[in-house]
């Protein structure tokens, strides 16, 4: 018997990370997987002042800093919430709001840091020999990490894309494209060609109907995939009530159904953390609340000839 941990949509949080890296001792599991959205979105200013205080805007208020253990903390709050800290001055910031380069040049740099900070905390925590440990971004993470990631493949980091790699003895193939949605981030696909791409991975795995399918975005029409519906971005309420729709791939649907794969492993929709079934195949989504600094995920328990059992879990 093995045991899979699976979770998704961490978004640069450092407390869902150790969280994460915990697990093999914690839920007894011998597989881990990360899957899709590793990075986060905002980059915090700690701006240096003339009085020597520093100021910073996060959090919904102003905080002001008289002490380095009082930055330190901060900055350590501001990571685990999924953000990324720089020190700086009022001339660094005036020329960053000149000049957007400036900006995504500094996350850029935060980004790849944290990742090589997380494999390293990984291999130093996790015995890969014994545990397999798998990392893949989503839509929402630049291609940059994906060098970062394949540069630790030799110290046992599986890298899970355009390929089939073998997880918990089975055929397993990951796709980090999702449907069109209203950010344009980075890795989205219209739905005839993310169709293409799935099943261009199909086609490389000798029995499907033991193969492990891992996408990031969630089948369309389940209980994966219910998300807020939005009018020019903001949340449609009526009768004081969020309206919600199926915001989910149609060509992930449409290929669990042709080729019934043994399960469905999928994230992106963080307020769909649910279970379901698409003919004889079950489909999982985690959720995400990375924000908040809680892990999500599914155990799932494979035996020889397949999935015995999987639950959900959060701490």
């Amino acid at each position: 018997m093995k045991r899979m941990f699976f979770s998704a949509d961490a978004h640069g949080s450092n407390y869902v990370w150790r969280k994460w890296v915990n697990v093999p001792g914690f839920h007894k599991a011998d597989i881990l997987l990360l899957c899709g959205d590793l990075t986060g979105k905002a980059l915090i200013p700690l701006i240096e002042q003339n009085n020597g205080t520093w100021t910073s805007h996060y959090f919904g208020r102003k905080w002001t800093f008289r002490s380095e253990d009082e930055m330190k903390d901060y900055e350590r709050r501001i990571g685990d919430s999924g953000a990324y800290s720089f020190r700086t001055d009022p001339e660094e910031i005036k020329a960053m709001q000149q000049d957007k380069k400036l900006v995504d040049e500094k996350i850029f740099e935060a980004i790849g840091n944290r990742i090589k900070e997380w494999m390293d905390f990984l291999i130093e925590k996790v015995d890969t020999k014994k545990v397999q440990c798998m990392a893949m971004p989503g839509n929402d993470d630049d291609l940059l990490v994906d060098e970062i990631i394949k540069s630790y493949e030799d110290k046992g980091i599986i890298w899970p894309l355009d390929r089939v790699v073998e997880i918990a003895g089975f055929e397993t193939i990951s796709c980090e494209y999702v449907n069109p949605t209203p950010w344009d981030t980075p890795r989205e696909l219209k739905e005839e060609d993310l169709k293409k791409k799935l099943e261009s991975l199909f086609a490389k795995v000798d029995h499907p109907e033991k193969a492990i399918l891992n996408t990031h975005a969630p089948p369309y029409g389940t209980r994966l995939d219910f998300a807020p519906k939005l009018k020019n971005l903001r949340p449609v309420i009526v009768a004081g009530t969020v309206e919600m729709e199926h915001v989910g791939s149609k060509a992930v649907r449409e290929v669990i159904e042709e080729y019934q794969p043994m399960i469905g492993l999928h994230g992106h929709i963080h307020e769909s953390y649910a279970k379901d079934k698409i003919g004889n195949t079950p489909v999982v989504n985690p959720g995400s609340e990375y924000g908040e600094g809680i892990l999500r995920g599914f155990i799932i328990d494979f035996s020889d000839t397949g999935v015995e059992n999987y639950y959900k879990v959060e701490g």
